[in-house]
């Protein structure tokens, strides 16, 4: 079976989506997010799901994030999509709670979605990992 073919079954299967289910795609520019987002275009093309837009947070914590987040951008006008972003400095908001910049980042990275998919209509958001993504 095809990886869209997978991710088609798993969606069905679970009752992730429907046809008329908005979804925004939380996109981090990397290859999980990445190929996430184009396989939910494929789907939105099948007629099985909407791709309200594209979300990207940034975490303020890489030298490369601004890259990251214009690479966001620019993939998500490439696809016609709407993009919302927002960036803060995770790390700093670790100290100022006194918790640990994993804590901190999910914390924001969560309230961020949320706003994201308020603001375009959307009733989920889809996110991407790998495998073996530690939760």
């Amino acid at each position: 079976m095809t990886v869209f073919g997978r991710v088609r079954q798993t969606i069905a299967e679970h009752r992730l989506a429907q046809r008329d289910t908005r979804v925004v795609v939380a996109l981090s520019g990397g290859a999980d997010s990445v190929a996430l987002l184009c396989l939910l275009r494929e789907l939105m093309a099948a007629g099985e799901v909407q791709v309200a837009g594209v979300a990207h947070f940034n975490h303020m914590l890489r030298p490369a994030a601004s890259r990251d987040q214009e690479f966001c951008r620019d993939l998500a006008a490439s696809f016609d999509l709407p993009f919302v972003t927002d960036a803060v400095d995770v790390a700093a908001e670790a100290r100022g709670a006194r918790v640990s910049i994993e804590v901190a980042a999910r914390t924001a990275r969560h309230a961020f979605l949320e706003r994201a998919r308020e603001q375009l209509g959307a009733s989920v958001v889809a996110v991407g990992h790998s495998r073996d993504d530690q939760a």
